[in-house]
């Protein structure tokens, strides 16, 4: 082991450590656009504007509006840049009206439930890719999720596999 290089390493981490704590909070703050609190989005806050307002709408799929809770409907909008689908939801789009037709809300306010319901979204749509998943037959993972008829083609290839002589023979 190399003690030398362990001990320079601990030494950098430490200095940067010493440099981070030293600078002020927002230097040291990392903000993306994917992360849940991202920007000025507060989800606390989309969550009672979507709830209070929005959901008129998208409760029920009004207008052709995508339903808070059914992910196909918004898996397409997901693709969006968040951007575009917080301009969408200022100025309208589709049957939309601007601000959904609550004038009185801020664009910080709608901002807020765009955010709100992409994470939301996104949260379903990755419950539904793990629920698939743990569903899907697979002979040595998942071996409960498989019908007889599966195993036994399984079963029959492997077979086949071993009598060839594995792959390339």
């Amino acid at each position: 082991m190399n003690y030398r290089f362990i001990s320079k390493l601990m030494a950098v981490k430490a200095g940067c450590m010493f440099v981070a704590c030293s600078l002020p909070v927002s230097a040291t703050t990392v903000e993306t656009t994917d992360t849940p609190s991202s920007g000025n989005n507060d989800l606390a806050l989309g969550q009672e504007v979507f709830t209070s307002t929005c959901l008129s709408c998208h409760g029920e799929g009004d207008y052709g509006a995508p339903r808070l809770g059914n992910a196909s409907d918004w898996e397409e909008r997901l693709l969006q840049n968040r951007d575009t689908l917080v301009r969408h939801a200022i100025d309208g789009h589709g049957e939309m009206p601007p601000k959904g037709g609550f004038s009185n809300l801020s664009d910080s306010d709608v901002a807020a439930a765009v955010a709100y319901v992409v994470e939301r979204s996104k949260r379903i749509m990755t419950d539904l890719k793990q629920k698939r998943s743990k569903n899907r037959c697979h002979p040595i993972n998942n071996p409960t999720a498989c019908s007889d008829k599966e195993m036994e083609d399984v079963m029959t290839l492997h077979m086949l596999w071993l009598l060839v002589g594995g792959p390339g023979k």
